[in-house]
């Protein structure tokens, strides 16, 4: 039988595919995305693709029923793909020439008309990793991800807003743009930077009060999900990592195992520990180890959020010199409030406080404020 479905996680497209215009729920791009990985980069031509539910589940972590599996099948052969050649030329397809259910065996093979988008791609083409793809819930965010790695190397995409839907496929629900932008495109901000390589952050342009086009821009991920998690079993075994709701204390296996600290060591269900990562991910700035650690530790815990490092001043420094910064001809001594609030000791209104907060910032990153350098003397 044939073993690729279980070998390779990345999988090559034409762009033309990345940017054809279809919709799929996420079971029917959860297959297409894994039978992708099956292409072997020097095939002539597309082959017999054999593997059973099993085989499925080893490769992407997901169970389905044969009722599921007919469910899907049924919708990825009624659901075909329009490629844009140029403004005067497109073309039609299906994904699949056929799907064969036999004793638990699955056997299909891609179209042979899309030959030139799969194999041998001599232009543009996106590659993608599936281990990044399956754990994002929307297929839309999986879209949207293929489409912006497209534009990693340029750092910015622009898309205008109704084409972007039609490329999409959104039901009439989401036309309305205000559920556009929460059910899609911040869901897949979210999902992007949370599961994958690309840090995105969504930004807007508008005609009157309509947004007629949205700019992702584009730059490497340091703080996605797995490197969080690499991360936390490195520095922060078998240390209280967080406490939930009810009190109980989260802590991390050397191996990366999520286990309750208020217990013997029994650890946590993999469904319930990823749900749980992807939570003390989204929340990692508060959590309780980095806050241990700002007692500990402050001259350097403080530093890892701008909010531990307002909170370290405003408990440390009120109405004490931080630094002194040039304004022009002015010479201005910043202190803090404790409330929290900086002002000017001579008495000046500070009407930039943000901007003086990030060179506040940047300042103890450089160990160059005031107050510091009189601790040292």
């Amino acid at each position: 039988m044939n073993k690729n479905l279980t070998e390779r996680n990345y999988s090559h497209q034409s762009h033309l595919i990345v940017n054809a215009k279809y919709g799929l729920t996420p079971r029917e791009i959860n297959m297409i995305l894994t039978l992708l990985t099956a292409i072997d980069k020097n095939d002539k031509d597309f082959q017999d693709y054999i593997f059973t539910l099993s085989d499925f589940k080893d490769k992407t972590n997901i169970t389905m029923t044969t009722n599921d599996l007919n469910k899907t099948i049924k919708g990825l052969m009624s659901k075909p793909l329009e490629i844009k050649i140029s403004n005067r030329k497109w073309e039609i397809f299906h994904w699949f020439s056929y799907f064969k259910f036999d004793n638990g065996v699955i056997t299909c093979r891609f179209d042979k008309a899309l030959k030139p988008y799969l194999l041998e791609i001599k232009e543009r083409f996106v590659i993608s990793d599936l281990r990044m793809l399956l754990p994002m819930r929307s297929s839309y965010s999986k879209r949207m991800y293929l489409l912006l790695k497209e534009y990693a190397k340029i750092g910015t995409r622009v898309f205008n807003v109704e084409e972007l839907q039609e490329v999409l496929k959104v039901p009439k629900s989401l036309n309305n743009y205000a559920d556009f932008k929460r059910k899609v495109l911040k869901r897949a901000e979210i999902d992007i930077n949370k599961f994958t390589d690309l840090e995105v952050k969504l930004s807007e342009k508008k005609r009157g009060r309509k947004v007629i086009e949205v700019t992702y821009t584009i730059k490497k991920n340091s703080a996605d999900l797995k490197t969080f998690i690499q991360i936390m079993r490195e520095h922060y075994t078998n240390v209280i990592l967080h406490f939930t709701r009810d009190n109980r204390p989260i802590k991390c296996s050397k191996k990366g195992y999520l286990y309750y600290g208020d217990e013997e060591k029994s650890f946590i269900d993999p469904k319930e520990a990823q749900k749980l990562w992807e939570y003390l991910h989204e929340n990692r700035e508060n959590l309780y180890v980095f806050k241990k650690s700002l007692e500990e530790d402050k001259k350097y815990a403080f530093l890892s959020s701008m909010s531990f490092f307002k909170e370290y001043l405003k408990t440390n420094f009120v109405h004490r010199k931080i630094v002194q910064l040039k304004r022009g001809d002015t010479v201005l001594d910043i202190s803090i409030f404790p409330n929290g609030r900086l002002y000017e000791m001579n008495g000046e209104y500070l009407d930039d406080s943000d901007k003086i907060w990030n060179i506040l910032y940047k300042l103890a990153k450089q160990d160059k404020l005031t107050i510091f350098e009189e601790q040292k003397s």
